[in-house]
C-alpha cells in the first residue's frame, strides 16, 4: 500500500507539468545547432520584413484639402460620393476638412460638381447664434470680427480662378480722441489655381469689396497677397508708370486687331490654319498742346464813341445899376434875348465841341490739341503655307509653291486692310513656307519616367535597409546569440543533458520505483560535429572535441589508426 502511494506521488508531477514538457521542447529546438546556426539570418529576414511593412504604411500619398467648412451633412453627403467614386477620401482630424489625394483633387471637384455637390457652402452669419450668453464685449467683437472674414472671404472666393481666399481684419478700438484714432486696415490671401493669376482689374475689385466692407477703411489699407508671395496690391506712386503700363496694353490691343483683320482676310483664300501673321506697331504717345492768337490788322469795328458841344452867351448890362431891372434875365428870356442879340449882331458867345471813337482790333485766339495715340509706322510680316499635291505617277505629295502673282495679291489686299503706308514708313512682308504638319515632343530618358523614378527609388531605400540589416545588424545579433555551454570556457562538456519529456514517458503496470526513476533519468546529449562551426572561441572549440572523444571513443581512435596507418604507408 505504501508502494502504491509513493508510485502515486511520483506520478502525479508527470501528468501536471504540461508547462515544463512545452519548455523543454522549445529549449531542446533552440538547442539544435541548424538552428542556432540559421537564427541570425531567420532574425534578419523578420527585420527585413517588418521595416517593408512600415515602410509601406509611411508611404502614403500626399493629400490636399478639398473643402473647408462645410456643414457636417453635406460633408457626409460628400464623402460618401466620393467613395462611391473610388478616391481615397479623408478627414483631417484636426479640423474635420475633407481630404483627397493631390492627383485626384481635380477629378473629386468634377465628380461632385457633375452631381451638384456641395449644394451649401459655410456660412459665417449661422456662428452669431452660437454665441453664449454672458459672454464679454471684447469675446463679441472677435466673433463678429470673425464673422465678417468667413464672409468676405466667401465673396472673394466666388471669382474665377480663385480657389480658396482667407481676410485678417485688424480693426482698433474706438477711441473718443479724434486725433489717437487708427484706421481699421485688412490682409488678404488668395490661392489661385495653377498657371492662373489676378488681373489688374479683379485685384482694384479685391480692394474695393474689402474696403466697402469694413467703415472707414481706406483703399490704401488693403493688401493682397497670393499663394507664392507676390503683393498684388501695390500701388502705383509714379502716375507715368500707370500710363506707361495703359499704353503697353493699347498698343497690344491694336496689334491683335489688325492681326485678326489679316488673318480673316486672307484664310478664305488659302485656308484655315494656312496663314499667321505678326504685325508691329511704332506708336507716338506724346501728348501735344498748341494755343495761337491771331490779329487781323484790316479788320476793325467801333467799341464805343462819345461826344460833346459846349455853347454859352453873355448879354450887356442895362438899366440903372442897383435897379430891379438890372437883373439877370431868366432862361426862356435869355434864349429870346440870345437870338435877337444874334440878330443884331451885339454880346459875346462861346462854343466848343468835342468827340472820342475807340476801335477794336479784330483777333483770334485758338488751341490745339494733338492726339496721343498716334501711329507712327506699321510693320507688318505674313507667312502663307505651301500647297501640297499628290503626284500621280510617284503616288507621294509634293510641295507646290505659292505664285509670284498670289502672293502679289495677298500683298495687295493686306495694304488696304492694315493702311500701309510707305511714305510714312510702313514696312509689309508676304513670303510663304511649307508648315510642320505636326508639333514634336521631346523625349524623355528612360530613367526620367514617373514610374521608373519611383520604383528606382523604392529599390534604392530596400538596398539601403538590406545593408544596414545585413551589414550592421546581422552581425549584433551574431555576437549576442551565441551558443553558451554551461561551465567555463574550456570546460568539457561531458555533462550536457537535455531535460526529459514527461508527456513520453509511459508507466506501465508492475513496475518498481527504480524503474521509473530510469526512465526520468536525462539522457546525454549527442555531440555532432556541426558544434565546431557554431563555436567562436578556441576554447569552446577545444571543449566540443573533448565532448566527442569522450562519448565517441572507439570512433576517434579509429580515425587516428586510419591517419598514423596512412602517413607509415
Amino acid at each position: 500500500m505504501a508502494e502504491a502511494t509513493t508510485l502515486d506521488n511520483a506520478a502525479a508531477p508527470v501528468a501536471v507539468n504540461d508547462s515544463g514538457g512545452m519548455l523543454s521542447s522549445v529549449r531542446r529546438m533552440t538547442s539544435d545547432p541548424s538552428i542556432k546556426k540559421s537564427l541570425p539570418a531567420i532574425l534578419s529576414v523578420i527585420g527585413v520584413v517588418v521595416g517593408l511593412v512600415l515602410y509601406v504604411i509611411m508611404q502614403q500619398p500626399s493629400v490636399s484639402p478639398l473643402y473647408a467648412g462645410l456643414p457636417e451633412s453635406e460633408k457626409a453627403r460628400v464623402v460618401e460620393a466620393l467613395k462611391n467614386a473610388g478616391v481615397d477620401v479623408s478627414l483631417d482630424p484636426s479640423t474635420g476638412d475633407i481630404l483627397v489625394p493631390t492627383s485626384d483633387y481635380h477629378t473629386s471637384r468634377m465628380t461632385l460638381a457633375a452631381q451638384g455637390l456641395p449644394e451649401s457652402v459655410p456660412d459665417g452669419y449661422s456662428t452669431i447664434g452660437d454665441i453664449p450668453m454672458g459672454s464679454s464685449r471684447s469675446v463679441e467683437n472677435i466673433k463678429i470680427k470673425q464673422v465678417q472674414e468667413i464672409e468676405i472671404a466667401k465673396s472673394i472666393g466666388e471669382i474665377e480662378g480663385v480657389i480658396a481666399a482667407r481676410v485678417h481684419l485688424a480693426l482698433p478700438e474706438k477711441s473718443v480722441f479724434a486725433r489717437s484714432a487708427v484706421p481699421p486696415s485688412a490682409s488678404v490671401f488668395v490661392q489661385m489655381s495653377n498657371g492662373r493669376s489676378l488681373g489688374s482689374h479683379q485685384v482694384n475689385a479685391i480692394i474695393h469689396l474689402v474696403s466697402s466692407s469694413v467703415p472707414s477703411m481706406a483703399k490704401a489699407d488693403v493688401t493682397i497677397v497670393d499663394q507664392y508671395g507676390n503683393l498684388l496690391s501695390n500701388p502705383v506712386d509714379d502716375p507715368s508708370s500707370l500710363m506707361s503700363d495703359n499704353q503697353l496694353q493699347h498698343r497690344m490691343k491694336l496689334e491683335q486687331i489688325y492681326r485678326n483683320r489679316i488673318i480673316q482676310l486672307v484664310s478664305p483664300i488659302v485656308g484655315a490654319g494656312n496663314v499667321t501673321a505678326q504685325v508691329n506697331l511704332d506708336i507716338d504717345f506724346t501728348r501735344n498742346e498748341v494755343t495761337e492768337e491771331l490779329v487781323d490788322p484790316n479788320g476793325g469795328a467801333i467799341r464805343s464813341m462819345q461826344s460833346s458841344v459846349d455853347m454859352s452867351a453873355n448879354q450887356d448890362a442895362k438899366g440903372i445899376p442897383g435897379a430891379t431891372s438890372n437883373r439877370p434875365p431868366n432862361a426862356n428870356e435869355l434864349s429870346t434875348d440870345f437870338n435877337s442879340q444874334n440878330s443884331s449882331g451885339g454880346g459875346m458867345q462861346t462854343r466848343s465841341s468835342s468827340e472820342v471813337k475807340n476801335y477794336e482790333v479784330s483777333r483770334t485766339i485758338s488751341t490745339t490739341q494733338n492726339p496721343s495715340n498716334l501711329i507712327t509706322a506699321i510693320n507688318a510680316s505674313v507667312l502663307l503655307r505651301d500647297f501640297e499635291t499628290l503626284n500621280e505617277e510617284t503616288g507621294l505629295s509634293e510641295v507646290q509653291k505659292i505664285t509670284p502673282e498670289k502672293l502679289a495679291e495677298i500683298e495687295a489686299l493686306v495694304i488696304s486692310a492694315i493702311g500701309i503706308n510707305e511714305e510714312r514708313g510702313d514696312n509689309l512682308t508676304v513670303s510663304s513656307s511649307t508648315f510642320a504638319s505636326s508639333i514634336e515632343g521631346f523625349e524623355k530618358s528612360w530613367y526620367e519616367i514617373d514610374w521608373i523614378s519611383n520604383v528606382m527609388k523604392q529599390l534604392m531605400t530596400l538596398l539601403i535597409m538590406g545593408v544596414i540589416i545585413l551589414g550592421v545588424i546581422r552581425p549584433l545579433i551574431s555576437r549576442i546569440i551565441v551558443p553558451v555551454a554551461p561551465g567555463k570556457p574550456g570546460e568539457a562538456l561531458i555533462n550536457l543533458e537535455d531535460e526529459v519529456d514527461l508527456d513520453t514517458v509511459e508507466i506501465s503496470e508492475g513496475e518498481s520505483l527504480e524503474d521509473i526513476k530510469s526512465k526520468l533519468k536525462p539522457k546525454k546529449a549527442s555531440i555532432s560535429a556541426e558544434m565546431l562551426d557554431t563555436a567562436n572561441t578556441y576554447d569552446d572549440k577545444v571543449a566540443v572535441i573533448r565532448m566527442i572523444v569522450s562519448d565517441e571513443a572507439g570512433r576517434v581512435s579509429n580515425v587516428f589508426k586510419n591517419m598514423m596507418k596512412d602517413d607509415l604507408d
